[in-house]
């Protein structure tokens, strides 16, 4: 089990660091996303293998590219690690003892890298590409065919119910408390959790939306019409529900009963 976990994080890792590739080639849309050599964002050196190993690359070059010497985004070490942990907490979630479980954590580790570009994409450039959105959606609905869970019906309800909620704020707003990529994020993971839980990801990440924005006013860090991301707040209720989810449910059924 330790090693196994050892293993999934670096590879989560790995998944981390392709992903800030990918994020800094869609912003700077340069061809072939997916594909060619890694290089600096600030001078365009090819980088080498020594160059790429995770977190360790980093912290070696303090954070610098050897290069140009010019800073290297703290959000390049921060993707890396956050995908390690994410992996090995769905692993320690599911484990590797039946073959359903085996499905259900590559389902659930694909859904968390797509919601994690789109955390970080969200706080950089507060947009939300649909190379994040459309995959994840399309896989939902085709995993509530195939794999038990939330089940069709409730996937198609959660869908519906995130896409009205935030269209809506998106059509009375024009877009000025919403984006539509807000709405695409809101129907992945009302699909993903199902219409139940989506209720829970919805209040708690208007809670910590709403706990952040008030810190951040008090310090003056920005203003009354500074506009915020919300994606991140929708990604960190989503993560939260798929470790605790379950628990806060049943806490508080039982306080019903």
């Amino acid at each position: 089990m330790v090693f196994t976990s050892i293993v999934l994080f670096f590879v989560g890792t790995m998944l981390g660091s392709f992903l800030s590739v990918v994020i800094h080639r869609i912003h700077t849309e340069k061809k072939g996303i997916f594909f060619g050599r890694s290089e600096c964002p600030s001078c365009s050196k090819q980088l080498c293998f020594g160059d790429l190993v995770p977190i360790f690359s980093y912290l070696f070059s303090l954070g610098k590219c050897k290069h140009c010497k010019k800073p290297i985004g703290i959000t390049y070490l921060l993707l890396e690690i956050f995908c390690g942990l994410i992996l090995t907490a769905l692993y320690l979630k599911f484990q590797f003892n039946t073959t359903t479980n085996i499905l259900y954590y590559c389902y659930y580790a694909v859904i968390s890298i797509l919601s994690i570009g789109i955390f970080f994409y969200d706080i950089k450039y507060q947009q939300i590409p649909e190379i994040f959105t459309y995959p994840g959606i399309v896989l939902i609905f085709i995993v509530s065919i195939f794999l038990p869970g939330p089940g069709f019906f409730e996937m198609a309800i959660g869908g519906a119910l995130g896409a009205l909620f935030f269209g809506f704020q998106v059509i009375i707003s024009k877009e000025q408390w919403m984006g539509a990529g807000d709405t695409q994020v809101g129907i992945l993971i009302g699909m993903f959790l199902g219409w139940k839980y989506l209720i829970m990801a919805l209040l708690i990440a208007y809670l910590i939306g709403s706990i952040l924005s008030l810190v951040l006013l008090a310090a003056g860090k920005v203003k009354g019409n500074t506009k915020i991301a919300f994606a991140p707040f929708l990604i960190t209720a989503l993560f939260i529900v798929i470790f605790f989810g379950d628990y806060m449910y049943n806490l508080y059924i039982s306080t019903l009963l």
